[in-house]
């Protein structure tokens, strides 16, 4: 008997863990990366086959003011309070007493920018950057 609720709370645990990382991987969007990558893909072609490197320049110019929309602000506190983190591991308490906050408070500030796929998306773009 203890074995089985052992398990089932072992199988509850880890389909929690995979819907908040599908939430936040924005798995939600179905096909929509693809379509993005495949536009990359046609640029890329483009610049092998010979296209002008100025209308390639004006392209990226394009895409690069589209993708990169204005912070929420809950997003631009979790990216400068994990870039901090990232940074300095040791400091870690020290950095979140600093934005005014602890363990707890950061880690429920995460969850809600992983139930959003907005803020997830735009969560991750500054992350890579």
């Amino acid at each position: 008997m203890k074995e089985t609720k052992t398990m089932r709370m072992l199988i509850e645990t880890t389909v929690f863990a995979l819907a908040l990382s599908l939430v936040a991987c924005g798995g939600d969007q179905g096909g929509k990366a693809d379509k993005g990558d495949k536009t990359a893909a046609k640029g890329d072609a483009g610049d092998k086959a010979g296209a002008d490197k100025g209308e390639v320049a004006a392209a990226d110019d394009g895409a690069g003011a589209d993708e990169a929309p204005a912070l929420d602000p809950k997003v631009e506190k979790a990216v400068t309070i994990a870039n901090k983190i990232s940074a300095d591991p040791g400091s870690t308490d020290a950095i979140l007493g600093e934005a005014g906050m602890d363990r707890d408070s950061f880690e429920a500030l995460i969850y809600e920018i992983a139930r959003d796929p907005e803020l997830s998306k735009s969560y991750a773009i500054a992350r890579e950057t």
